[in-house]
């Protein structure tokens, strides 16, 4: 019985190439977007998830009270992780991270890599797989383990384990340390991404951190328990004991509870942390919308799948008939008819493989924070998904064409006298529905398009233009090279400065009276804000003669933080920082568009920074000659610090990833309103069909009757 039905489809699908060619390319096309869709939701769902007892690990997180509300940090106190260690029975293992950007020098190969410092019970909790050694040689101070990547860049594809590699401090301390261990690739999707692995003990050193220190802070304090049960007794524990210490240790940063976050959430919730200085999962508007989207071009889809199969219909009403004379039921025409959907709609799965082994890889180039894979055999969920979506859509697609078809009457088929038009306003109700949603998607791409434009014409409310910032460690670095640098004929100002614009800022809390705010600071330099184009709007900037006053009380805030404290005149208030620390607010500056206009504007406060921790020097120059510029500035820093490796960006590059992401949403959006517009196009294609093959006999006779192809034509698509 099952063979006859396939058969029978099989047949069927040859005498109608042309409608069903149009129909499984177009539901390709659609199964290929849901397929995308699918495996960027199943990245940012699992994250985390390759960590084989993820169920069973926790970080501490901070719940801070600010204007009366509990807002978490995912930072804490880096005496925490010491403290709770083997004081509680149903804590199996803790362990505290943290990492910092340090030089890492073999032979002439000198980068900034990511160097992450964990406690020795870090491989009890984590699942981190070894490509060479094992995690027996972290138990060691004097080794380091390097992941894949950076054991490359160092080494090439050799076993580079007991080799030597210096780590360079900022303070341009050197510390040698054996490789003990390679860990394989880490997978994006993981809140721990780091090059090389040292026992936290080394941090204490290396970073000149007190381990008992309830005023510092690390990335993270992990826990794993003995079974799968939310540890209750834990954190009522950890709030009785602890909170008093910490809020003893920083009274200008009070704590009011500890809780725990499950590590299969920690990816996905850590955009609602403040402090959070682990890797994030996508935001959810890039894991949502994709599937959205998806959904609306595979109900367009559907639409076409139905209205071909309706269309096709006319040229099997004998076939109807006569299998219903001869005592076919209806329940197996209806098994027929889906039995030929089921079989269109896996050669579309077919069509829509081959396109996503193409649209995966465009999709994975489009987003830094994304690396979707199209694997078949690693991934049996993936099976099941493909399955599920076949059938959905052979059931949604043709379950309606089949029951209809199946309702033919036999006696009025074999008169002749039927006609395929009970059901044009349901098709023409579907053609209407898929150009509503085209429409929709041409708008959007439309209003996407014009909204990045409309972003890079506005102001930032700095320069970006000719600007490039040179990192450098320390003051005696920033001398040297400064005396060399202003000799170049291309340079037109440059300034020192503690923080950049678009590089990093540092959270504080700022209080004025009653009234408290959590705010982002920087340090500027003394002609830094002149040189940035830094718009002062009321009062003034730090001045030469006033810089020793300047520097230990005054302040500088932005549009959004007066916003904050609700001031009309702010300047002259006073705010307080840590417990000593009293400043003035002598100026306000224009809001500050960092990282563009994706990111809501913060409240910022700015201080004049100290002479001795200057982290970069910013050139403005003419303009001319950019890359050979950049060359230059180069040769120059390595003949002042040969050891040190040339970290410079232009102001465009800080917004780059801004500038990515409208463009890729451009693209995104472009993609699929097009795709919408195509498959509507079909829809309407099979259609007009429909209507011809209905009026074939009435085109015939006004033919005869001397009508021109022009009139047949407006006849035909004026309803249209």
């Amino acid at each position: 019985m099952i063979l006859h039905f396939l058969m029978a489809a099989f047949r069927g699908i040859r005498q109608h190439f042309h409608f069903v060619l149009v129909n499984i390319i177009g539901l390709g096309l659609s199964l290929a977007c849901c397929i995308v869709a699918y495996l960027n939701y199943e990245y940012a769902s699992k994250f985390d998830r390759n960590h084989k007892n993820f169920r069973q690990i926790y970080k501490i997180q901070v719940n801070k009270l600010v204007q009366g509300q509990l807002v978490p940090f995912g930072i804490t106190p880096l005496a925490l992780g010491k403290a709770i260690e083997g004081q509680f029975s149903d804590i199996g293992f803790s362990s505290r991270y943290n990492a910092a950007r340090l030089v890492v020098k073999k032979g002439q190969k000198t980068l900034n890599k990511q160097i992450g410092f964990a406690d020795e019970a870090f491989f009890s909790i984590f699942s981190f797989p070894f490509l060479y050694g094992d995690a027996s040689s972290f138990s060691s101070s004097g080794t380091v383990l390097l992941s894949e990547e950076t054991a490359g860049i160092y080494f090439g594809d050799v076993n580079p384990v007991g080799q030597l590699l210096t780590v360079i401090t900022h303070d341009e301390e050197r510390h040698t340390f054996m490789v003990g261990g390679v860990l394989k690739k880490i997978p994006q999707n993981s809140s721990l991404q780091f090059d090389a692995l040292l026992p936290f003990d080394r941090f204490h050193e290396m970073e000149k951190r007190d381990h008992q220190d309830w005023a510092d802070f690390v990335a993270g304090t992990f826990i794993m328990t003995d079974q799968e049960k939310f540890p209750e007794h834990f954190v009522k524990t950890l709030n009785d004991r602890y909170v008093a210490i910490q809020n003893a240790a920083r009274d200008d940063w009070r704590v009011d509870n500890y809780f725990l976050e499950p590590l299969a959430t920690l990816g996905v919730n850590g955009a609602e942390l403040r402090s959070n200085w682990l890797n994030q999962a996508p935001p959810k508007s890039a894991v949502i919308v994709p599937v959205i989207m998806a959904f609306l071009i595979l109900l367009i889809a559907c639409f076409n799948f139905t209205n071909t199969a309706i269309a096709i219909s006319f040229r099997r009403l004998k076939e109807i008939g006569i299998r219903k004379v001869m005592g076919g039921s209806r329940s197996q025409l209806m098994i027929q008819f889906m039995a030929e959907n089921l079989v269109l709609s896996a050669l579309a799965m077919f069509v829509a493989m081959g396109i996503a082994w193409f649209l995966v890889p465009s999709y994975n180039a489009m987003w830094d924070f994304i690396d979707i894979k199209l694997q078949l055999r690693q991934n049996p969920e993936l099976y099941l998904f493909l399955g599920g979506l076949l059938v959905v859509t052979s059931v949604f697609a043709g379950g309606y064409p089949s029951w209809h078809i199946s309702s033919y009457q036999p006696v009025t088929i074999l008169k002749g006298n039927f006609r395929v038009g009970a059901s044009s306003v349901f098709t023409k109700s579907l053609l209407t529905a898929q150009y509503t949603l085209t429409a929709i998607a041409l708008i959007g791409s439309l209003a996407f398009y014009q909204n990045a434009s409309y972003q890079s014409s506005l102001d930032l409310g700095f320069e970006k233009e000719n600007i490039l910032a040179v990192s450098v460690k320390n003051r005696s670095e920033y001398v040297r090279f400064t005396e060399k640098v202003r000799a170049l004929p291309q340079l037109e100002d440059l300034a020192a400065t503690s923080n950049h614009i678009g590089s990093w800022t540092y959270g504080r809390t700022l209080r004025n009276g009653t009234h408290e705010a959590e705010c982002n600071m920087m340090d500027f330099g003394m002609d830094y804000a002149r040189l940035m184009g830094v718009e002062i709007l009321e009062g003034r900037y730090f001045e030469e003669k006033l810089q020793a006053h300047d520097r230990a009380h005054s302040l500088i805030v932005n549009e959004q933080l007066v916003r904050e404290f609700g001031w009309e005149n702010p300047l002259g208030q006073r705010l307080q920082l840590n417990d000593t620390t009293r400043l003035e607010v002598i100026g306000v500056m224009k809001d500050l568009h960092m990282w563009g206009f994706w990111d809501k504007v913060a409240p910022l406060a700015v201080r004049l920074a100290n002479e001795d921790q200057i982290n970069f020097v910013v050139l403005k120059t003419d303009g001319n000659a950019n890359k050979a510029l950049y060359s230059q500035v180069e040769d120059l820093w390595h003949e002042v610090a040969p050891n040190s490796p040339f970290y410079a960006n232009y102001q465009e590059e800080f917004l780059e990833g801004t500038a990515i992401v409208n463009a890729n949403i451009m693209k995104m959006f472009g993609f699929l309103g097009i795709l919408a517009l195509i498959l509507s196009t079909i829809g309407l294609y099979t259609l007009v069909s429909l209507s011809v093959i209905r009026r074939t006999k009435e085109i015939g006779v006004r033919k005869v009757l001397g009508s021109g192809l022009l009139q047949i034509l407006m006849l035909i698509n004026r309803p249209f």
